[in-house]
């Protein structure tokens, strides 16, 4: 019997030697890959659409980027170009900073005096990045917003008999090392077995809790251990009061840790330690002490998840603002007007910069492929990514607090019975819907009702146009119609973008100039792609 006991002892110590080294050689490899990426264009990933948890259940605010303009714009790309987050707040964080389009006067000046203290001291920076890695961003932890708003539902039932079991555990473990009976050592392995099989049933059929809860006590931890720092208590004064009361949770936190690091591991030797631990249901009792804790204080949970967020986010935009050819942090004048000044689309690595003063919305025109939708998707990307992050993709970037919305990538719907001009009109109209004379629009339009034939979008788009022009609002509108240029020369600015054709090939300088595009390349665009002869020729008639 002694044999045994010994046996048990020998696996727990080589179970901890193997864990032990394993934790050293995670703790090089982060450090690494913490220094590394800093400034670095994020490797891409598939979409994972549920950063969006935290924007879900928060209130929707006025001037929010809505669905269509979010796709129209690709945001989802250009979301993941800036993410540099080591957690999973902040990327929800992140997220709904840009879908939320809007700072105070005082939140900017507070965000800004981060991202720029963490931009600015490397040493503090990767100090707290390896704290915030130590939380990470596992598939679960994206459902922890929606997951605090019923806590107290997800209580494992009968708490009793888990204590019960651990009771019995603990007996038949005193009784075999009294007696060394092989009896004895029969009654301890067989509660070992029930232990376990109650485990494994629990932690399959409640795997998303378990591995949830791991985080929300793993955050608590870390968010601790973040507070002590200098930097993060002038900047976060707030974080030590909130975790305060939360001591109670942050207690549980090592047990369930511990199974959630086996359980994301995938190792051998790390899900052996989460069997082990489970035979005595440590984590089981753990986690219904930790939910009965955190009913009362989900409040204050989610004030010290989101300004884990925020601390998270702001690093991310201090690596997406050194990863960029050049930036600036925008300025807001109290007029309708916008200057740019070498704005550029930040998803473009290397991009060809353009310069433009707004005072009123503008028509631009040019041949295929001549930078029109991409400059004025810049344009928008550059409102947005002011507004939400407090920086532009440009040298100088000047404007009003604005709403931006956008039609654009307009798609038919045969699901819903919609054709692709029923969707455009309606996407316009929905700008026409949100003009609001106390709040500058931005908006971007792309080849306007282009669904329709050409005499009656020609009459359509002069009467919407015309509507806008009285607005608050500065459009941006991308068109083939030359007779637009001519029939709203008085309310709309004109610029255009052009080519040089050559024998061969055409060149694109993807620089905006003033005035009507007076050149055309669709025809000599069908000759370069190799079109039979006799298509040129009777296309050119």
């Amino acid at each position: 019997m002694l044999t045994t006991v010994l046996v048990i002892l020998a696996v727990f110590l080589f179970v901890w030697v193997i864990g032990l080294l394993s934790y050293i050689d995670m703790k090089r490899r982060r450090k690494s890959y913490i220094h590394n990426k800093f400034g670095k264009v994020p490797k891409a990933k598939d979409w994972n659409d549920t950063v969006r948890n935290y924007y879900d259940v928060m209130e929707k605010e006025t001037g929010s980027v809505d669905d269509v303009t979010w796709n129209d714009l690709s945001l989802n790309e250009v979301f993941q170009r800036l993410n540099h987050c080591d957690t999973s707040a902040g990327d929800e964080i992140l997220y709904w900073r840009m879908r939320r389009n809007h700072m105070s006067f005082e939140e900017r000046q507070i965000f800004e005096q981060r991202v720029r203290v963490f931009g600015g001291n490397e040493k503090e920076r990767e100090a707290i990045e390896s704290l915030l890695c130590g939380i990470g961003k596992d598939d679960s932890s994206y459902y922890i917003p929606t997951y605090m708003d019923a806590v107290e539902e997800y209580g494992f039932r009968f708490p009793w008999l888990y204590r019960l079991l651990q009771v019995l555990l603990a007996a038949a473990f005193v009784l075999m090392l009294v007696t060394m009976s092989d009896m004895a050592g029969m009654v301890f392995l067989g509660v070992c077995a029930v232990n376990l099989a109650v485990y494994i049933y629990l932690k399959y059929r409640f795997e998303l809790e378990l591995s949830m809860v791991g985080t929300v006590v793993s955050l608590l931890e870390n968010a601790r251990l973040i507070a002590k720092r200098k930097e993060v208590e002038t900047l976060f004064p707030d974080l030590k009061k909130e975790l305060s009361g939360l001591k109670g949770v942050i207690r549980g936190e090592r047990i369930l840790r511990n199974q959630r690091a086996g359980a994301v591991s995938g190792d051998a030797f790390g899900m052996l330690a989460d069997y082990i631990m489970g035979v005595t249901l440590w984590q089981v009792t753990t986690y219904n002490k930790v939910i009965r804790k955190l009913a009362g204080n989900t409040d204050r949970y989610m004030a010290v998840y989101r300004m884990i967020g925020e601390l998270d986010a702001a690093i991310s935009t201090a690596s997406y603002r050194k990863s960029l050819p050049w930036y600036c942090t925008p300025e807001y004048v109290e007029e309708k007007a916008v200057f740019m000044e070498d704005v550029y689309h930040p998803l473009i690595a290397d991009p060809v910069a353009n310069s433009i003063e707004l005072k009123r919305s503008c028509l631009i025109t040019g041949s295929n492929a001549s930078g029109k939708s991409t400059f004025i998707k810049a344009v928008a990307v550059n409102a947005i990514l002011a507004q939400s992050l407090n920086t532009c993709a440009a040298r100088t970037f000047r404007m009003p607090e604005a709403e931006v919305l956008t039609s654009m990538a307009v798609k038919d719907d045969l699901m819903a019975g919609e054709s692709y001009f029923i969707r455009e009109i309606r996407y316009l109209k929905r700008i026409l819907d949100h003009l609001d004379e106390s709040r500058t629009m931005i908006c971007a339009i792309d080849e306007i009702l282009r669904g329709t034939n050409t005499g009656e979008r020609i009459r359509a788009s002069r009467a919407i146009l015309k509507y806008l022009k009285d607005k608050n609002c500065i459009a941006l509108v991308a068109t083939h119609d030359k007779e637009l240029t001519e029939l709203l020369g008085d309310d709309y600015d004109n610029y255009h973008f052009s080519e040089e054709i050559g024998d061969h090939d055409i060149a694109f300088s993807y620089k905006i100039m003033e005035g009507p595009a007076t050149s055309q390349n669709a025809i000599k665009l069908l000759e370069f792609a190799g079109f039979p002869e006799t298509i040129i020729k009777a296309a050119q008639q």
